[in-house]
C-alpha cells in the first residue's frame, strides 16, 4: 500500500470515529417548546415571517415554528376550537408536552379562550400577547364593524366578560402582555391582564410589534427564560 493511500484511509477512519461520537440528533434545549403564532384582525400567517426567521437564527427548527391561520372576522370561539386542534397537531408532530403561544392583536383572544375555557392550560407553557385587546376595545373602534369578531372583542361583550371573569390567567401558564404608547390601534389600558407580566415595550407601532428587533428580544426572553 502506498504511503498516500495509507494516509487517506487513516484520515477516513479518524473522521468516522469522530462522527460516530456525535449523536444523530441534538437534545432539545431545556425549557424550549414549539411556538404557535396567531395573527390579528385582517392578518395572515406570514405576518410572523420575520419573527420566525429570528427564532430560527437562535436555534429553533422550522418544524418548531407554526403560524396558525383563521377567519379573523368570524367567530372567535370557533377560531379557539380550530386553534385547539392545531395545538394538539403540533404536540403530536413534535412530541412536545406543551407549546408556547405568541399572538398579535386580536389573535390573543381566541388563544386565551382555548387556554381558559377549552382546557388548554395544561398544553401551554408561555402565552404572549403583542398589542392585544385583552380587556376589549371601546365600542365603535374595531376596524371591521358589524363582524362577529368585532362584536365579541368589544368591552362588555359576553365573550370578553366570560374570558375575564374569575381568574383571567388560569393554570401554570406564564402570561406576558406587551403594549406600546405609540400603538394607535389598541390602547395600552386594553392590553393588560391581572396575573400577567404586563410590559411597556416602548415606542413601537401596532403593526411593527411582530417585526421589531427589540420586541423579538423580549419575546425570546419570555419564551426561553
Amino acid at each position: 500500500m502506498s504511503a498516500r493511500k495509507a494516509a487517506v484511509l487513516g484520515a477516513l477512519a479518524m473522521a468516522g470515529a469522530l462522527l460516530g461520537a456525535v449523536p444523530a440528533t441534538a437534545a432539545e434545549p431545556a425549557g424550549r417548546e414549539p411556538i404557535l403564532f396567531v395573527h390579528g384582525l385582517f392578518g395572515a400567517p406570514d405576518n410572523f415571517d420575520t419573527m420566525s426567521l429570528r427564532f430560527r437564527l437562535n436555534g429553533y427548527a422550522k418544524s418548531e415554528l407554526v403560524s396558525f391561520g383563521y377567519d379573523s372576522t368570524g367567530s372567535l370561539t370557533a377560531a379557539a376550537s380550530q386553534f385547539a386542534a392545531k395545538v394538539q397537531e403540533v404536540r403530536a408532530v413534535t412530541g412536545a408536552a406543551k407549546v408556547d403561544v405568541v399572538t398579535h392583536s386580536l389573535g390573543g383572544l381566541p388563544s386565551r379562550w382555548f387556554v381558559k375555557l377549552l382546557d388548554g392550560a395544561a398544553s401551554v407553557d408561555d402565552w404572549i400577547s403583542l398589542g392585544g385587546p385583552n380587556q376589549g376595545g371601546d365600542p365603535g373602534t374595531c376596524p371591521a364593524p358589524g363582524s362577529t369578531a368585532c362584536e365579541q372583542a368589544t368591552k362588555g361583550s359576553a365573550f370578553i366578560t366570560q374570558l375575564n371573569s374569575g381568574d383571567p390567567t388560569p393554570g401554570s401558564v406564564s402570561y406576558t402582555t406587551f403594549s406600546s404608547p405609540c400603538d394607535t390601534v389598541v390602547e395600552n389600558e386594553w392590553t393588560t391582564l391581572d396575573g400577567a407580566n404586563n410590559v411597556d415595550i416602548g415606542c413601537v407601532s401596532h403593526f411593527n410589534l411582530v417585526s421589531d428587533r427589540d420586541v423579538f428580544d423580549e419575546v425570546l426572553a419570555a419564551t426561553t427564560g
